[in-house]
Order: C-alpha cells, then structure tokens, then sequence
C-alpha cells in the first residue's frame, strides 16, 4: 500500500489560507486521502522535492512550473490544481492618494518585495503596460520585508509592496492603500503541482487532493473573514484574530482565491508576459506544456 502523500508548503503566508484549511476542516479525510504537511525553509524546495519524490507534490507559484520548462522542455512537472487566481500583494503609500496611477510611482521611493521573484515581475509587467520603464522607478530592492517597513515608518521610503497582513499593520499605523494587485484580473499565483508521473501513478489520490480543495474553495466563500482567521489561527501565532480578520476580509473582497480548481488561461497569459519582460523565461511556454487538470471536475 502506499503511503501518505507529503504537501509541502512553499511559504507561510496569509494568502494561502486554503492550503491551510484543507487540513483543519478535514477536507483530505473526507475524500479518503491522507496528506501529510511537508516545511519548506525556502521558496522552491517543495518544488526540488517534487521532482526527486514519489510521494511528494508542492503548492508554490506556475511561475516555478514556468521557470523549469523554459530551463528544459521536456521537464514533466505540471500544475494540476489552482487555488490562488489573483495577486494578493499591495502598494501602501505614505500619503492618501485615492485616484492612484502607476504613473505616480515615478515620483517616490519605493520598496518592492525581494522575498520571491512573482510579485516584481508582475507590477513590472503592469508598468510597461502604462508605458512606464520600470528602471525609471526610485526602486530599493535591497529590503526585506520588516526592513522596508521600517524604512517606511521611518520616511526613508514613500510607498512600499507588501502582502497581508503587514499591509493591514501599515494601515493600522497610518499607512494609505493605493493600490491591490488583485485589480489586474486573473494572474495564476499558486497552484499544486507535480510530475505528470506521479499524477499517473497516484491519480486517485490527486484526485481526492483536487476534490477536497475544490470544496474547500467553496467553504472559503461560504463563510466570514472572521471564521477562516479562526480556523487558521494556529499557523499564525504572531498574528491576533483582529489583525488577520480584515487582511482575509480585503482577499475576501480582491477575489484573489479561485471558485474552482480550474488553472485559469488568462491567468497564466498574464504571468507569463511578466515573466517574459522580465527576463525570467525566454519563450512562450503554451499552456497545455505546464498544466495538466485532468482532476477538476
């Protein structure tokens, strides 16, 4: 008998909370299928483990699926399974400025987030669109995260980019939101993935992983920012049930968390031309070479 499929984690991350609540709301056991939790210390390991395991898949960003196959093309790793559809990052800006334009990143400090690649290149990508060169920007890439929210605090940078909830900590100190990345539309931020041969081998497993995640996805917009903080509450213990309620609440109303299981075309076009202006991949990757969703009903 086999034994019991290891998800790892790319991050820990508020964005993610569906990942989260397929285990707390016992959505695997319900489908039959047991998953265990796999750590990541870094962004990408999961991945590493997928391709060298046969037990193992990850959730992390098509951009890494994106990524393998513009290294090599015959690579079989796959997304099979979207759960995150919209960008969950934000700019918060030090002054109100409620008529936002990209255009207005021209004239301030700003701080993008270094802690993975998706994120820069995307607003990047959103900036050519506007006919900005990004390498116009008063760009600090040097920070991390707490490092450019105390830039921030301390006026050494006028807006930074952010995910929840440092976004709702900079609100909560004055900060101003200026603008959600959610508002481009469909861009495939994170999926499961795995290789196409494991997808073979376990297929009724997957199966069961991909069900359980699209019920999930319908608990999620079944209930209240306030319960999914509850239920996820344990995997944030630096952050209170108030701090998290309305970052959950602005995911909630930004639409970033897919109805279905479905990896969107849109999405991934949209991603990959951040990808591509950004020099992280070289070609037109088609999307039948990195998605297989062969699950979603």
């Amino acid at each position: 008998m086999s034994g019991p499929i290891t998800l790892y984690e790319n991050f820990r991350a508020l964005f993610y909370t569906p990942f989260y609540l397929t285990f707390e709301i016992g959505a695997f056991e319900a489908e039959g299928v047991s998953v265990v939790m796999g750590e990541s210390d870094t962004p990408g390991e999961g991945a590493k483990a997928s391709l060298e395991r046969d037990d193992a898949i990850s959730w992390g960003g098509p951009m890494r699926v994106l990524h393998f196959h513009d290294k090599d093309p015959t690579s079989d790793l796959v997304c099979f399974c979207e759960v995150v559809g919209g960008d969950p990052f934000h700019i918060i800006g030090n002054k109100p400025n409620p008529a936002f334009k990209l255009t207005d990143l021209l004239d301030v400090r700003f701080g993008n987030f270094i802690e993975a690649v998706t994120p820069w290149l995307c607003l990047q990508e959103d900036l050519r669109r506007e006919g900005i060169n990004p390498a116009d920007l008063s760009r600090f890439d040097g920070n991390t995260v707490p490092e450019n929210m105390e830039a921030f605090k301390a006026g050494k940078l006028d807006a930074v980019q952010v995910l929840e909830p440092y976004a709702e900590m900079l609100l909560r100190e004055g900060g101003h939101l200026w603008f959600e990345a959610s508002a481009r539309g469909p861009c495939a931020y994170t999926s499961y993935y795995a290789r196409r041969q494991i997808l073979d081998d376990r297929s009724d497993e997957l199966q069961a992983m991909t069900n359980a995640m699209a019920k999930t996805l319908v608990w999620v917009h079944s209930h209240s920012a306030i319960e999914l903080a509850e239920v996820v509450s344990p995997y944030f213990p630096d952050f209170d049930i108030d701090l998290m309620t309305p970052a959950l609440e602005r995911y909630k109303q930004g639409g970033i968390w897919n109805t279905t299981p479905m990896l969107n075309v849109q999405g991934i076009e949209r991603l990959r031309a951040g990808l591509l202006s950004g020099g992280l991949i070289s070609r037109e990757i088609p999307y039948d070479e990195i998605a297989d969703m062969r699950f979603v009903k």
